[in-house]
């Protein structure tokens, strides 16, 4: 047995693998990472998910790429099979914590396949939520233990690995630090907010001389215009047509043309009327939407500056502009994140801000409680010097240096 405990504690033989996750309404994103040394790569996957019986998974197991998990004879398919085979859904509605074990599983099992691994040993879990549901992660990091420890049917085969360490985090935090990080001193001596604003929801947080403050969650993500729109047109467009966002985007920069593809009309001239209808509605739309967030807004204290972040900011860029502008509040876009040129992997761009400076908070949590000196290396190195080198542990700390630090270690019994 001591034998055995010496070899997992190996860094040289034990695969550590880190998921660093954010369950996104508009897409599925995580930064995986083989621990200590591994080059970090980009996942995504569309947001759907489908629960599905086992006769149904028959189909599939024959498609050695179709993402699908499942254990204890429930079935979950992922991502754009879910939707074009089993009617899945974004399950924008529902709690992120609901659908966030498959998620998660799914995303495992990407990261598994693109690193070539056969199963890791010890996998390392960070998971972002809104501040209404950050309670759920305890129970969420039981249900994962179980279900990894005793294994789950992928399309590859069997995924298991015990799972070392369970983190919650408030999404945006991770941006926070990384602008803690710049400011250095400067951070304690400011009132900090911060706009999040996703596909599902928009959220607020603030940080009152470097203490947590405030915060809160919306429905006024983006979801909010497009249910908007699509219920103020009323000529057949559907919420869940991935192809509506990217159309809105054109529309909002002036090219409504990018509506044509959408419209289900026959003829030229009922494609015309729907265009010009499309080009009246969205105006009126985004209006609301701009004041219904401002709204939302009016009760924020005084601030020294305000970072915004998200996809759905550079929808509404301009009028959050004006607003803080009047207000006397400086901007600062996505934190002054730099995203490494590397992880422009599949042009997700800035919506890939928050799990990345996540992923950042999070290896520098596991150096710091498992003893590893990065001595001034980057997680993702420039050029041709991948910088990979053995790593040099200085033992693995009992598990109360996990929980005095606020995070959740698996205990016996759970796993």
């Amino acid at each position: 047995m001591t034998e055995n405990k010496n070899k997992l504690n190996d860094g040289k033989n034990v695969k550590k693998l880190v998921l660093t996750c954010d369950l996104g309404g508009s897409q599925t994103k995580a930064i995986a990472q083989v621990y200590p040394d591994g080059i970090p790569i980009v996942l995504a996957i569309s947001p759907e998910v489908a629960d599905v019986g086992k006769g149904s998974i028959e189909r599939l197991k024959q498609q050695s790429n179709a993402t699908w998990v499942g254990w204890l004879e429930e079935y979950y398919v992922l991502g754009e099979l879910a939707k074009s085979m089993f009617a899945g859904t974004a399950a924008l509605r529902d709690l992120k914590y609901q659908y966030a074990t498959p998620k998660i599983i799914g995303m495992l099992w990407l990261a598994v396949r693109q690193f070539n691994l056969n199963s890791p040993d010890e996998i390392y879990i960070k998971l972002l939520l809104p501040p209404g549901e950050i309670n759920d992660g305890k129970k969420l990091a039981i249900e994962l233990a179980q279900v990894l420890k005793k294994g789950v049917e992928t399309s590859t085969g069997k995924l298991k690995g015990k799972l070392r360490n369970f983190d919650v985090a408030l999404e945006g935090s991770g941006i926070m630090a990384y602008r803690r990080r710049g400011l250095k001193d400067e951070y304690f001596q400011k009132n900090i907010g911060m706009l999040m604003l996703g596909y599902r929801n928009a959220s607020f947080y603030l940080s009152v001389q470097g203490s947590p403050g405030k915060a809160e969650t919306s429905d006024l993500g983006m979801s909010w215009m497009v249910r908007q729109f699509v219920e103020r047109t009323a000529v057949g467009l559907s919420r869940d047509d991935s192809r509506l966002i990217s159309a809105l985007i054109a529309a909002n920069q002036g090219n409504f043309q990018a509506f044509r593809p959408l419209s289900r009309k026959t003829t030229e001239l009922e494609k015309q009327a729907d265009l010009k209808l499309f080009e009246q509605v969205l105006p009126v739309v985004r209006d609301e939407y701009c004041r219904g967030l401002l709204r939302w807004m009016r009760n924020m204290p005084y601030l020294n500056e305000i970072l915004i972040c998200g996809g759905t900011a550079e929808f509404v860029k301009q009028e959050l502009t004006e607003h803080f502008e009047n207000e006397g509040i400086p901007i600062v876009w996505n934190g002054n994140v730099s995203i490494p040129e590397k992880l422009h992997t599949l042009g997700l761009g800035d919506r890939v801000t928050d799990v990345w400076t996540s992923h950042i908070s999070h290896i520098r949590m596991l150096d710091k409680n498992l003893g590893y000196d990065r001595q001034g290396r980057r997680l993702v190195p420039t050029g041709n010097n991948h910088n990979h080198q053995e790593p040099t542990y200085h033992g693995t700390p009992p598990e109360e240096v996990w929980i005095k630090k606020g995070f959740m270690p698996m205990h016996k019994g759970v796993i």
